[in-house]
């Protein structure tokens, strides 16, 4: 079967050229050579396959079934081989995405933007998410996931690591006493990003603690959890990125400021696999290097 797929394309150039000749000057190869191909593999089959005369070669009825069939066969493969090799050249086809809408908004907005308009033909269905997905069973190529709890069969590349702190509108404390500890947040109202949940790792250098607070309020987005604590209604995390104007302003003040107000944690890049389609590697490319060119920390 190998031997037969291997002459395959002279079978049909022959055929289709109706002289060896011609068929061996496309093919690159000998007339000889095609020649003893050409009945070695009527030898194989055990039957005649083309009619040969000193002016023209045509398919006996059994080559020329065996051409129908086999002809439509190679022309499909010709077509797959160019469309992946023009796909190369000219990269086209769809690309699945998600992330925190706010990971779009504050980190990738610009990048996707030039992204689309350096690579036209191709096509993102970005999907905004509340909640880290699993690219294992999940449909998406990419994904930008907050954490480290990433499985191990996945593909990971980290963007960049942040940390947040603890911002409350100086307005709360009209109505609330200022911490002095960690635990102190116990009595004041707090306002949870639905990722980072209610358990609030904090150190200061020389303590580390783990304080369990009681949501006012639990919302998806980083930019709900500002405007809240703009408004005077609680606590949250910010990173410090996000929350410098509003505190150079007065808007916002540090709360417990000798204190991290959560964790560090890595922004990744998650693909399913290291063997990436064409299409995906540009993009995965396109990520990296704009993120390493300065690009502010996420959301």
């Amino acid at each position: 079967m190998q031997d037969f797929l291997a002459d395959v394309p002279l079978l049909v150039e022959v055929a289709r050229q109706k002289s060896f000749t011609k068929a061996a000057e496309i093919l690159g190869i000998g007339v000889s050579t095609l020649s003893r191909r050409i009945k070695l593999l009527e030898e194989r089959m055990g039957m005649p396959l083309f009619y040969r005369d000193t002016r023209n070669v045509e398919p006996t009825d059994n080559g020329a079934y065996l051409l129908d069939r086999c002809g439509y066969i190679l022309d499909e493969v010709r077509k797959a081989y160019e469309s992946v090799v023009g796909n190369m050249r000219n990269p086209s086809g769809l690309i699945r995405v998600c992330m925190f809408q706010d990971t779009y908004e504050h980190l990738l907005k610009d990048t996707l933007l030039d992204f689309a308009a350096k690579w036209p033909d191709i096509q993102m269905e970005l999907t905004f998410v509340e909640h880290p997905v699993d690219m294992r069973t999940d449909p998406y190529d990419v994904a930008v996931l907050i954490g480290s709890t990433i499985a191990p069969s996945l593909v990971a590349r980290r963007l960049l690591t942040v940390e947040p702190f603890l911002y409350a509108s100086p307005g709360l404390f009209e109505r609330y006493p200022v911490p002095e500890e960690p635990r102190d947040l116990a009595r004041l109202p707090c306002i949870v990003l639905e990722r980072f949940g209610r358990r609030w790792p904090m150190h200061n250098g020389k303590r580390q603690v783990t304080v369990e607070v009681i949501p006012q309020y639990t919302f998806g987005s980083v930019e709900m959890c500002r405007d809240f604590a703009l408004a005077g209604h609680g606590v949250t995390l910010i990173r410090k990125e996000r929350a410098e104007a509003d505190e150079k302003a007065g808007r916002l003040v540090r709360v417990l400021p000798e204190w991290s107000g959560g964790f560090a944690h890595d922004v990744n890049l998650v693909m399913g696999s290291s063997q990436l389609p064409q299409r995906v590697r540009l993009f995965v490319d396109h990520i990296l290097a704009g993120v390493g060119q300065g690009m502010p920390p996420a959301a």
